[in-house]
């Protein structure tokens, strides 16, 4: 039963304070109420729905409820720089004009040609892709216009504009269910105008769920249960990419009815027959399968291979020719086409002792780094506008040519200036100075009757 599996773990008896026990209680009374047909009609149905599988169904029928989700309304997953950057961008403030969903899709087809956040050599002003996807969070979006945007066949950017919706917009517990279909995608594209190499939208997804940073820019932190879903789903992505090679090499096996193939659903193995090739999206061909037990499920074309022995040795002879693909391909000791490969189980132990290892032990480049000062931090240099540079000038601007004024020296500290002399107005001034005030000096103490050596000696005092 259901309710045995969310049985409270604390305690024995139920105790109505606890709300694992008040939770089992609720689940114990609903199964109650239902009668034992219920339970029944629920035992029948023994194939489980996994969560990401309902997710996509969820996907697929863009009509049930109105705007999606969003985790976090106030930032929409944006960094705290980067939304600030956005909002007083003045390509964002043109974007407010725009009102309907489609003059926003126009424009970004129309400015977009690259995925990072910000321009070319620039680190403040924002690209045209991430003015326009803030533009999507402001405006709402609902799951067909979701969809419209990561399959739209007019610009890969208009994609990944879709992409960075879900990956940033979206809780974590859906954003699998919306980009796991996608990994496998091969449609190429430059990241960047001056890029010198090109990438895959699946290598593009594969990125987003697998990295904390995005060009530098944080990502929402995904919770480890959605990141154990993420690496099942990562850790076999290899092979399924190159069974994916292969069988588009030998795609017209696909198109016939009644080929006896075996397809990977939930890492296990399935015999099953094609009943169809949907092709309608060449980038993700998938294949309409019927199982043995009746069902009928969509799967991509790199997660089958054939069953058929007379079919496997027809693609055995036309891969040995050179069949669609050049001598690189036929030197390939394995056919994806018709072999397994490793187990996805295997590979995902593998991947997950392998990020274990990195995080114990490391060596070269992946060692932590020192972390830096908050002085400096503040000492690194930072990209600044004309203005903030000719502020900071004035401000701590010191000229070298700046005389020192200097007071002029005396007599008697004239000799330690190297010989050098006031000049004959100086002297003759201070003349004037010394015969006023020393003369003056001099009459008031023969005045008193006393003698120059008085003024001399120390005073006494005499007791008695």
């Amino acid at each position: 039963m259901e309710a045995e599996k969310i049985k409270c773990h604390l305690h024995k008896k139920p105790k109505n304070n606890c709300k694992f026990c008040k939770k089992y209680q609720d689940m114990v009374q609903e199964a109650n109420s239902k009668g034992p047909q219920a339970q029944s009609n629920r035992g029948g149905d023994r194939r489980k729905k996994r969560p990401d599988r309902a997710i996509s169904e969820d996907r697929e029928n863009p009509d049930r409820g109105g705007p999606l989700e969003i985790a976090n309304m106030k930032t929409y997953g944006f960094s705290g720089l980067l939304q600030t950057h956005i909002v007083e961008c003045a390509h964002f403030k043109s974007l407010l004009t725009l009102e309907t969903f489609e003059q926003l899709v126009d424009e970004t087809y129309q400015f977009a040609n690259s995925v990072e956040p910000y321009m070319a050599n620039s680190g403040t002003l924002p690209s045209a892709l991430f003015c326009c996807l803030y533009r999507f969070f402001t405006m709402g979006l609902d799951s067909r216009n979701l969809k419209r945007l990561i399959e739209n066949q007019e610009s890969p950017y208009i994609r990944c504009a879709g992409f960075l919706y879900v990956r940033l917009g979206l809780p974590h517990d859906q954003i699998l269910g919306w980009l796991g279909e996608y990994l496998i995608d091969d449609e190429e594209f430059k990241p960047s105008p001056d890029s010198d190499y090109k990438t895959t939208i699946g290598e593009f997804v594969e990125t987003l769920l697998s990295q904390d940073k995005y060009y530098n820019t944080v990502l929402p932190r995904l919770p480890m249960v959605t990141k154990r879903h993420v690496e099942e789903r990562l850790a076999p992505l290899s092979q399924n990419r190159k069974r994916m090679a292969a069988n588009k090499a030998v795609v017209d096996v696909f198109r016939d009815q009644g080929v006896r193939i075996e397809c990977n659903i939930a890492g296990e193995w399935r015999a099953a027959s094609i009943v169809d090739l949907e092709d309608e999206a060449p980038n993700r061909p998938k294949v309409r399968a019927r199982l043995d037990d009746g069902s009928e499920e969509y799967v991509h074309l790199g997660l089958v291979i054939i069953a058929d022995r007379n079919v496997r040795l027809r693609s055995r002879s036309r891969r040995r020719g050179g069949y669609g693909g050049g001598r690189s391909r036929s030197r390939s000791k394995t056919n994806w086409s018709i072999e397994k490969g490793r187990s996805d189980k295997d590979l995902v132990n593998e991947m997950r002792s392998r990020e274990r290892e990195k995080a114990v032990c490391t060596s070269g480049k992946d060692y932590a780094r020192k972390p830096v000062g908050y002085k400096a931090a503040c000492a690194l240099p930072r990209e600044q506008g004309a203005a903030s540079y000719r502020l900071m000038e004035e401000e701590t601007f010191v000229p070298m040519n700046r005389t020192k004024s200097r007071r002029s020296p005396t007599p008697e500290r004239e000799q330690n200036f190297g010989g050098r002399r006031p000049s004959a107005e100086h002297q003759a001034r201070m003349q004037q100075l010394f015969e006023k005030y020393g003369n003056q000096r001099a009459s008031e103490g023969s005045g008193s009757g006393r003698h120059d050596d008085v003024i001399d000696r120390p005073d006494v005092m005499r007791l008695g």
